[in-house]
């Protein structure tokens, strides 16, 4: 795992070769074991290394192909690489090191960008050509590994795994995209290949984008999950089919040459990664717990059920290694609002981040349970969808309309974990028309609270906040009503929330992490297998469970989801209420005419008072008010 940085089209290469030194310094964190920078023509790329797989100096980065006619840049794993080395090499390759950044290069020379589907991994590269002095940047299927660039006014291509590397180049414009921000607040993050600022973008999963000294640039998915066609198989075979893939999946991502280990929780996902890890490993595993002194979140007792039940099979295998943390640090927060680059606010980050920082205090790398939720059907939204689809045939719009509204005055709304807000926010999804309820699902706003809310630099009638969202919606493919918000899930959710913050959060601390559940082979299975397989009454992730169930404790299998959530609705109103109220009503959002003060001030004494939880949509607006300080 590493970051990379490169100018392409340069005007003067010298010049360029001091901002990617000044680049690459930037993305210390994400490569402290080496770094390097190389020219080759017009183009100069820079590389940091966190070495995972062959430790030989001779694999530093960037590097040349044995032409020299071709460099490349690369961050990431590639599991397959090996297989790829072995068909090379029978067609003549000799290669000078053992890692898979030359296996991508002498793939390219020999089968071009076609070639370069067969990588299986998670990764962001990028090659120049100096044959057709062209650039190519790709990146992995579900995005795994950040790319972000900009074209500078003088035609340069310029790159980085990191905002804050690109932000080093003396052509960064540091001018915001207001209609960015927009669904930031709405949605927690930015969504696709939006970014914070103007005229910069992040590569979309799947795609391969070249460049050629015109300045043209070509763009092309190589990949795309279809939910289309659906297999003819019964339950209990696909849970053989997926239990074999599974298997497939985390032996590969336990190659490497450094130790590995396990984000271990309280549920099924972590469990089942670690059993199969457990299975695969040559070695004993360290697993790694963060415990909680609030109650309601601590998971370690549920993480030690999975670590015996394990230990018992294979005794000492598996060493748990528990911490207690206080998420409540606020200087943690404000450190992670610069990290990201640009405005994120997914609160579990700050849970991420300190079990991210406890175990590479003995481990560089480990795996983890994200992505089981969103392919196996893990939400309860999902279900929540279905009934309301059982309402719209039961109930005319109108009375649903009215028992929603009846229920939003007689409760108040004590949170997303409060059973009774639960039903509240279910009953007004009801009465919300089909269309616009993965909107009014996902969003923290609504059209007449952003027009109450906004300031003029945000105001812009023409702008749908959640457009991204409606137009994934539409482009579902399953050909089942109720999968079609698992299948959005994946393609916005995943992508854009949930593997933002495992990169952010686990290489702010030089740490790799490999999914099990995001393998290829097990994503493209499970879009195939009928939604009732996952999930079918408020039975979730059926036949995951199916799978793993005599590989994991009984206790795990049949326990409920809790999920790795912190309470800020509690801590706005107690331990962060002064910090909160001074950064929103003073900040430069109030300031810059981007939040109206007013109504800001409504939203926080409605919170205060327990008349309506927003801690989701004051947590949006808090966290993009540190990341406006930040980069002022």
């Amino acid at each position: 795992m590493c970051g990379i940085v490169g100018i392409y089209n340069s005007l003067s290469p010298e010049k360029s070769r001091q901002s990617a030194l000044q680049m690459a310094e930037a993305l210390i964190r994400r490569g402290p074991d080496a770094g390097g920078v190389q020219c080759l023509n017009n183009t100069v790329f820079g590389h940091r290394r966190l070495s995972i797989i062959d430790l030989d100096p001779r694999s530093d980065q960037p590097m040349f192909s044995s032409d020299k006619s071709c460099m490349i840049t690369f961050n990431g794993e590639i599991y397959n690489f090996r297989e790829i080395r072995k068909i090379l090499e029978k067609n003549g390759t000799v290669f000078k090191t053992a890692g898979d950044t030359e296996v991508i290069l002498e793939l390219y020379l020999q089968e071009g960008t076609a070639g370069l589907s067969k990588l299986d991994g998670m990764f962001a590269f990028a090659i120049y050509d100096r044959r057709n002095n062209t650039l190519l940047l790709m990146r992995d299927r579900l995005g795994k590994k950040p790319l972000y660039y900009f074209v500078a006014p003088d035609g340069a291509v310029v790159f980085a795994s990191t905002l804050q590397a690109l932000k080093v180049h003396p052509a960064w414009q540091n001018e915001l995209d207001e209609e960015a921000v927009r669904d930031f607040i709405a949605l927690s993050y930015i969504p696709g290949s939006k970014c914070a600022f103007r005229n910069v973008y992040q590569l979309p999963p799947a795609t391969q984008t070249v460049f050629d000294a015109s300045g043209k640039a070509e763009c092309k998915r190589y990949w795309q999950i279809s939910y289309q066609d659906k297999l003819d198989i019964s339950f209990e075979d696909a849970a053989d089919v997926l239990l074999k893939k599974l298997h497939s999946a985390v032996k590969k991502r336990l190659i490497a040459d450094v130790p590995c280990g396990i984000f271990l929780s309280g549920g099924v996902d972590s469990a089942a990664v670690a059993a199969l890890a457990n299975i695969h490993s040559n070695s004993p595993l360290n697993a790694c717990t963060i415990g909680f002194n609030e109650s309601l979140y601590d998971e370690r007792d549920f993480a030690a059920v999975t670590v015996d039940f394990l230990n018992r099979k294979h005794p000492g295998s598996i060493k748990h290694c528990t911490q207690i943390v206080d998420c409540r640090s606020f200087e943690l927060l404000q450190e992670l609002a610069a990290t990201c680059g640009e405005p994120f606010a997914d609160f579990s980050l700050l849970p991420s981040a300190l079990l991210s920082k406890f175990a590479a205090q003995s481990n560089k790398l480990m795996l983890s349970g994200d992505g089981s939720d969103e392919i196996f059907g893990g939400y309860e939204r999902y279900y929540a969808m279905r009934y309301c689809a059982i309402l719209d045939a039961a109930l005319p719009p109108a009375l649903r309309r009215l028992i929603a509204a009846t229920a939003s005055r007689i409760f108040p709304d004590h949170g997303k974990r409060s059973r009774v807000s639960r039903l509240c926010r279910f009953l007004r999804l009801s009465a919300t028309p089909e269309h616009l309820r993965y909107i009014e699902l996902m969003a923290k706003t609504t059209a007449e609270l952003e027009q109450k809310l906004f300031g003029t630099a945000l105001q812009n009638s023409s702008y749908l906040t959640g457009g991204n969202l409606a137009k994934a919606l539409l482009e579902t493919t399953t050909p089942e009503p109720a999968e079609r918000y698992a299948e959005c899930d994946v393609k916005t959710y995943l992508v854009d929330d949930i593997l933002v913050k495992a990169d952010r959060a686990s290489m702010h601390f030089s740490l790799e992490v490999r999914s099990p559940f995001l393998d290829k082979d097990v994503v493209e299975f499970a879009a195939r297998l009928p939604f009732e397989f996952k999930q079918k009454g408020c039975d979730r992730k059926r036949v995951l469970k199916r799978a793993v169930k005599d590989l994991i404790a009984p206790e795990i299998a049949n326990g409920r989801k809790r999920g790795f959530a912190v309470p800020i609705g509690e801590w706005f109103r107690n331990e962060w209420k002064s910090q909160l109220q001074e950064h929103l009503l003073e900040g430069s959002l109030v300031s810059g005419n981007r939040i109206n003060k007013n109504a800001l001030t409504e939203l926080l004494n409605a919170h205060n008072n327990y008349r309506k939880d927003h801690s989701e949509l004051l947590g949006n607006l808090l966290m993009l008010e540190l990341f406006l300080k930040s980069i002022s």
